[in-house]
């Protein structure tokens, strides 16, 4: 099974967005197991960050996947054990040190947008990218 640290600085989404960070995180359960992390310090990131990970920071500078190519980047590393670490910023962006860290910069969109959004988005895309994998219908 796919295994999935996801970090995020900041706060969690509030509200509607919460209601719907929490929808695809129960969804997901089917597929990976997701463990998810708040740090309100950015200083707290690489302690945070499991040993041995394949490391990928969300950031605006770095290549763009298609929700297909993002399918068959998880699945790659499913099939070889590897567990995955995905790091959201906050509002100041992450360190240059833990950027240049990273195995792979992800950037989920070339526009700007507010972290609640990023934060959805990302969980609404892993799954996604899981239920590609496993041919449930839920891409079209």
């Amino acid at each position: 099974m796919l295994k999935i640290t996801f970090i995020t600085v900041g706060a969690l989404p509030k509200g509607p967005f919460s209601t719907i960070g929490d929808d695809f995180l129960l969804r997901l359960k089917k597929f990976a197991h997701v463990t998810q992390k708040v740090l309100q310090d950015v200083s707290k990131i690489e302690g945070a960050i499991p040993k041995n990970n394949i490391l990928v920071v969300l950031d605006a500078i770095g290549p763009k996947m298609t929700s297909e190519d993002f399918a068959t980047f998880l699945k790659t590393h499913e099939d070889q054990g590897n567990h995955l670490t995905f790091i959201l910023g906050g509002p100041h962006g992450l360190p240059e040190s833990l950027k240049a860290a990273a195995h792979l910069r992800l950037s989920l969109s070339p526009m700007t947008t507010t972290h609640d959004i990023a934060h959805l988005f990302f969980l609404e895309q892993l799954y996604r990218a899981c239920t590609i994998n496993h041919g449930t219908k839920y891409h079209y």
